[in-house]
């Protein structure tokens, strides 16, 4: 049966993660892979299309859309509106991508090379709805460098502020914090270490400076629901609008 993503209740969204078991990218503090998780057990978790609707299919908001690919895009080709995301360089795909930069965010620190593509992927790029970084109190000048980079090729960004289930993997908070970082609740169904809403404010301040309108936050300043965010939606129509008009 069927899950909903207890964080697009009320939205547009609808989850699709069609491969079986954990994903192996195994990134820092994932919510996929979490024990005790709503998508715990890592079934298929497959809408029918009587349960999609009219709603736009967010392929592998869970594990990777570049694992088991060919299996991912079957899947999606049975649905009107879908795109994928993957935190691996490689957009091929049929439809726009959401491409997560720094799955690693505090390894991305010491590698800033990491959040490179291979020169042959710049073919793909009018796939791409968004680049999605990872914020931690640890990273910023990392992020800094990534929206100079991203925007100067004109694609958007949008920052994933992260979350800790494990206490013991907060990030170190640097002297530029005169104020609380994190703070223990419930986010959508489970507890986690969660940015505040001052850190928050102050990241997006400091980075909106460097990227402008091209840079934007997962959710708002008081809400992480789909429904008050709508930055895929938004990317989604305007990324296949233009796929479209460039095919012309």
């Amino acid at each position: 049966m069927y899950k909903q993503n207890p964080k697009q209740e009320s939205s547009n969204l609808c989850d699709c993660v069609p491969q079986k078991g954990p994903c192996p990218n195994n990134c820092n503090q994932c919510f996929y892979n979490r024990p005790g998780a709503f998508y715990s057990g890592f079934e298929p978790n497959v809408p029918t299309l009587e349960e999609v609707g009219d709603k736009i299919v967010r392929m592998n908001c869970g594990h990777d859309s570049n694992i088991q690919k060919d299996l991912v895009i079957e899947t999606a080709k049975k649905y009107k509106h879908f795109f994928f995301n993957t935190s691996i360089p490689n957009f091929d795909f049929p439809g726009p991508v959401v491409f997560t930069a720094n799955p690693k965010e505090e390894d991305c620190v010491l590698k800033p090379s990491s959040m490179d593509w291979p020169p042959e992927q710049n073919k793909y790029l009018d796939n791409l709805m968004f680049v999605r970084l990872r914020v931690s109190t640890s990273n910023l000048d990392h992020v800094a460098k990534a929206i100079l980079q991203y925007t100067a090729m004109k694609i958007p960004i949008v920052l994933t502020f992260m979350a800790y289930y494990e206490e013991d993997k907060l990030p170190e908070v640097g002297p530029f914090c005169a104020f609380k970082c994190y703070e223990y609740k419930v986010r959508h169904i489970n507890s986690y270490w969660c940015p505040t809403k001052e850190f928050t404010a102050y990241v997006m301040k400091r980075m909106k400076k460097i990227g402008g309108r091209l840079v934007s936050l997962c959710g708002t300043l008081d809400s992480n629901w789909c429904r008050d965010c709508r930055n895929c939606e938004t990317y989604y129509w305007q990324t296949l609008k233009h796929l479209k008009e460039i095919q012309i």
